[in-house]
């Protein structure tokens, strides 16, 4: 152990983290048909929003709970929207190579933008290898986190 316990590893409790990609797993099949023919992976979408006041400026984070779903026969990526307690989900919204502008990772988080014109939009959201934090799901998926990666390079062309 470091100094004052700098330099220590956390320590995860794996079947707690387990449980919880267990739970992903059926949320993701519940919504989307041959569920168990994609890869799955927690991740979080972020929006901040700033307010200006005569004396202070306030940031507030708004963090949006995911399940990604992600395909590589056919470059597909689908996110879920639960909760962090992953007691229910959204419709799937998905991706696919083909029909969207470009995809691209930068600072972390990963962008997909929607085919159309200037005004189209985008989609951002982010994954880490481990996630213990109170408004997220606690999860650690360091291996599935590297395979997203990878996958998602192949998705933006890079």
């Amino acid at each position: 152990m470091g100094l004052f316990g700098f330099g220590k590893k956390k320590e995860w409790d794996i079947e707690r983290s387990n449980n919880n990609k267990n739970k992903l797993r059926i949320l993701f099949n519940s919504v989307v048909e041959d569920g168990n023919t994609w890869k799955v992976i927690y991740g979080y979408g972020l929006n901040i929003k700033n307010s200006n006041y005569i004396i202070a400026r306030k940031t507030t984070y708004e963090y949006t709970s995911l399940i990604i779903g992600y395909r590589s026969s056919d470059m597909s990526i689908a996110l879920v929207q639960t909760t962090p307690e992953l007691e229910g989900c959204s419709e799937a919204t998905f991706f696919r190579k083909d029909g969207i502008k470009k995809a691209k990772i930068s600072t972390g988080m990963y962008t997909i933008f929607h085919q159309g014109g200037l005004m189209a939009g985008y989609t951002q959201f982010a994954t880490l290898e481990g996630n213990d934090e109170k408004f997220l799901a606690y999860v650690y998926q360091p291996e599935e986190y590297k395979e997203f990666d990878d996958f998602f390079k192949k998705f933006s062309g890079k």
